[in-house]
């Protein structure tokens, strides 16, 4: 008896760490407000992935396509799909 509380205990609190991991897995990405303007992005290589499952070169290029798409893309992953 006691050992299936310990075993259902333990399970608690895997399954509360796994939920806890990916509660916070997709986030809004900080993009500059330029309006209706194309922008400029600069050329450095610090890749992230997007939402809708493309590798973006940086956080910036991500949000040009935010932009121009119209489309609610967040940050899933620092880093490529």
């Amino acid at each position: 008896m006691i050992g299936r509380v310990v075993f259902l205990g333990l399970l608690l609190i895997c399954v509360a760490e796994d939920a806890g991991e990916n509660s916070g897995f997709l986030r809004k990405p900080s993009c500059p407000n330029f309006g209706e303007e194309i922008m400029a992005c600069p050329l450095n290589l610090a890749p992230v992935c997007g939402s809708d499952g493309n590798t973006y070169a940086n956080e910036c290029t991500l949000c040009a396509r935010r932009q121009t798409t119209k489309m609610d893309i967040l940050v899933a992953k620092e880093e490529s799909c």
